[in-house]
């Protein structure tokens, strides 16, 4: 009895290893449909180390505050459940944040628009994630030590991502926006870091012509009061 039940754990240590394997393939589609969707690498490449760096921090809340020391197999399989999490919170917030450049009323300003799509991004976000934990948080009640430990962890990984991506995303979209989108001039201009000097050339100018007619208004309120 006790050899059928190494050879079944070995067999199942296993196929889990294999199993998370695929992991790697699994993070390379996620990253090129986040291409895809996005359409920047920039932004893409922001969310996979988003969704990488969950798992450290999740870490240091699972072993460093609950002193959980338990790690089995079940566990490497939550970067699957990671990586379709957080890329649905992507999608959610990056929709916000092109939904808002339709509005008119924020008349381009990247400050509204931002408010915007972080009001409405977090919110949905925040519902999906909260659900999702309390559901792996149930486990804690299971008597079996791993799925326990699985529970524990997933239930804690799901809300440490939505706070990294509520976090991170919205000053790298910024940063996309105003340094990144709409620069041209070499092929890796578009991807990451090229600053678009024309682009905050034209907004520096725009911010002086705002405060030079605000100011305008005002003289003339005074003088005519």
């Amino acid at each position: 009895m006790m050899f059928n039940s190494f050879i079944t754990r070995n067999i199942f240590r296993t196929l889990v290893k294999t199993d998370t394997n695929y992991a790697v393939f699994s993070v390379a589609f996620v990253f090129f449909y986040l291409i895809y969707h996005l359409g920047s690498i920039y932004l893409a490449f922001i969310g996979i180390i988003i969704i990488l760096f969950s798992f450290p921090v999740t870490s240091l809340f699972y072993r460093g505050l609950l002193k959980c020391y338990y790690f089995g197999s079940l566990h490497n399989l939550v970067i699957f459940i990671v990586l379709g999490i957080a890329a649905d919170d992507i999608f959610v917030f990056i929709d916000g944040w092109r939904l808002s450049k339709a509005n008119k009323q924020f008349g381009g300003d990247l400050h509204k628009r931002m408010a915007f799509a972080f009001r409405r991004g977090t919110r949905a976000m925040a519902v999906t994630s909260s659900t999702t934990s309390v559901a792996f948080l149930a486990n804690v009640f299971s008597p079996i030590m791993p799925i326990r430990g699985f529970g524990i962890y997933s239930g804690i990984i799901v809300p440490v991502n939505y706070l990294l991506v509520v976090m991170i995303l919205p000053p790298a979209v910024i940063w996309y926006e105003r340094y990144i989108d709409g620069c041209f001039t070499t092929c890796c201009c578009k991807i990451f870091f090229c600053c678009n000097t024309k682009k905050v050339k034209k907004e520096i100018e725009e911010d002086k012509d705002k405060e030079e007619g605000e100011e305008v208004e005002k003289s003339v309120e005074i003088n005519t009061e």
